[in-house]
This record gives C-alpha cells, structure tokens and sequence, in this order.
C-alpha cells in the first residue's frame, strides 16, 4: 500500500474516532421512542396532600419545574443538563411524575436525549431515549418518601 493511502486511511480511522467519542451517549443511556412508566404504590396512610407535597420536595432539590398541576396530579421537571455529574451541553434528561385517577400509585419517567454530530454531518441531531439511571434514582427515592412498605 503506497504512502498516501496510508495516510488517507489513518486521517479517516481518526476522523471517524474523534466523531465517534464526541457524540457517545453516556452508558445510562437507552434509545427508545416510546418510554416506559414505572409505578410506585402509594401507602394507604398517606392522604393525596402529603403525597404530592412530598414528591414536589423531592424533585424540585434536584430539578427546576416546568409544569406543575396539583388537580391533575403532573408534574414534569424542565431539562437537567447536569445529570452525569458535571456540565453537559450534548446531554440532557427531565423528569415526568403523575399520580393515578385516584391517588393511590404515582407514575414515574425519564426523558433524555443526547446530540449526535453524526458523521460527515449525516444523521446529526437530537436522540431520543431514557437515562437508566435517574430512572431507577426517582423510583428509589419516591418509594422511600411516600412508598408503601413490602411485608
């Protein structure tokens, strides 16, 4: 193979590298159009009141709200860019809480989305998915606030 092949062929293995790196995911997240919910029991002690005042607790330590309706039992959270534990442009996740008809389990999810550079410019833009991790965060922290036990 002659020296500019050579050549061409590493600045291509780099290129497609240094692309590669610049618009990975982190590993928490899962591409997926449709998200799942996750269900949280509520325990039968708690009235509807204490309830949601303890999810909104809860989540507005760590996320700023962007949608609250205390009758309708929603709440989604505006988006974090901050989740992997320092500041993340290409990288963002929120929150969606909401409690049944009738107040007796809360419904959990994670949005989160990440921006692909693509390569050569082809298949750039927003990803969308769920970040595993506050998924499982939300779900553990909601059940220890307002969870009902397990016997």
């Amino acid at each position: 193979m002659n020296k500019k092949l050579k050549k061409f062929f590493a600045t291509w293995l780099l290129l497609f590298g240094v692309i590669s790196i610049t618009s990975c995911a982190p590993t928490t997240f899962v591409r997926t159009m449709r998200p799942g919910w996750n269900t949280v029991e509520v325990r039968e002690e708690l009235e509807y009141n204490q309830a949601w005042n303890s999810v909104v607790d809860l989540i507005s330590k760590e996320f700023d709200i962007e949608i609250i309706s205390k009758e309708d039992g929603y709440l989604r959270t505006g988006w974090l860019y901050t989740w992997t534990g320092k500041l993340k442009e290409g990288y963002k996740v929120r929150a969606i809480i909401k409690f049944s008809p009738d107040r007796k389990m809360v419904e959990i999810k994670s949005d989160a989305q990440y921006y692909s550079s693509g390569v050569l410019g082809m298949g750039q833009g927003w990803v969308m998915g769920i970040d595993e991790r506050l998924i499982t965060t939300l779900r553990t922290d909601v059940m220890g606030k307002i969870g009902r036990v397990t016997r």
